[in-house]
């Protein structure tokens, strides 16, 4: 059977206040971080004409970075593509772990012609929403060289442990994801990533009562981490530092006013804690949204890089 060179190429958002040149390739050893720039052309997705719109073209054909798989097949498509796929969508999500950005997951696999051209074989695009509905203080993220070093890190422990790692852990991974892939509702995001930080230090399969989870999470992140410590554009915006101290009671008293049907307090939504980059003041609600990304992030962050990862 005669094997086809191909790849597998996933863009996401490359650069950043004062980023320097990418260093590229950057490799991960199984995957790596390349340029598609002008890689890819309108022309190149004939076949899915009446399925994309301009908009998702442009995406494609505008895309700079992207994560790339590389690998042999037979012509026709089967099992290598979809392992391919999956490889990318795993590296992605771990690269999510590093540090969110709007992008959403999208897959192009291509092959080359005899005389070099890209024949894209294959496709996995982000539907019609291109942008995920995020906290506030992670709109303006986008990956630079430094999170790809963290990536490099994380990776190899990342790939294992999303399949085979503690059930409690790959539960707290999978809510993560959920509430950036799925849900747009920002109460609903809030909801999934609380359930998230509670199976993370939860250690098991049973419930644990709250104020061990609290006191795991201050163990854990660390009762005077600044939720917004490597925040993207900080200096434009100048939030004062909130510590996870300050938060993780009204953290998980939302949570269950949520989970009951209730809402935020009153006194809550009047109060204003920081000006958003629309210009409007964000709320305590607003906040805790944002910590509850912050402090699930920091935990897999954590976990992952334990040397006692089993537990």
């Amino acid at each position: 059977m005669e094997l086809y060179e191909k790849f597998s190429v996933t863009p996401f958002s490359f650069g950043g206040f004062g980023e320097s040149e990418l260093k590229i390739p950057f490799s991960l050893r199984d995957i790596r971080v390349d340029s598609v720039q002008g890689l890819l052309r309108a022309d190149n997705f004939a076949l899915w004409k009446d399925y994309l719109s301009g908009d998702l073209v442009e995406f494609f054909t505008r895309a700079e970075v992207a994560l790339v798989h590389q690998f042999q097949s037979g012509f026709v498509t089967g099992k290598d593509e979809e392992d391919s796929k999956k490889l990318l969508q795993k590296a992605f999500q771990c690269l999510r772990v590093v540090k969110p950005t709007r992008t959403r997951f999208s897959v192009v696999q291509y092959r080359r012609t005899k005389d070099q051209a890209v024949d894209v074989i294959s496709l996995v695009y982000p539907g019609t929403q291109l942008r995920i509905n995020m906290p506030e203080s992670e709109v303006l993220n986008q990956i630079n060289g430094q999170d790809l070093d963290e990536l490099k890190r994380l990776w190899p422990k990342f790939r294992d442990l999303r399949v085979s790692g503690p059930t409690h852990l790959r539960r707290a991974m999978r809510y993560y994801e959920t509430g950036y892939d799925t849900i747009t509702d920002q109460d609903l995001q809030f909801t999934t990533w609380v359930t998230g930080i509670e199976a993370l230090y939860a250690y098991e399969n049973e419930p644990c009562a709250v104020d061990l989870i609290k006191e795991r999470i201050l163990q854990s992140v660390g009762p005077e981490t600044d939720i917004y410590e490597g925040m993207q554009g900080r200096s434009l915006y100048a939030p004062k530092p909130l510590f996870v101290k300050d938060v993780v009671d009204n953290l998980f008293e939302l949570r269950h006013r949520f989970i009951h049907g209730a809402w935020a307090p009153k006194t809550w939504l009047e109060k204003p804690m920081r000006p958003a980059i629309s210009g409007r003041a964000l709320t305590l609600p607003d906040v805790l949204r944002e910590a509850a990304s912050f402090i699930l992030r920091t935990g897999i962050q954590r976990r992952l890089l334990s040397a006692n990862s089993s537990v």
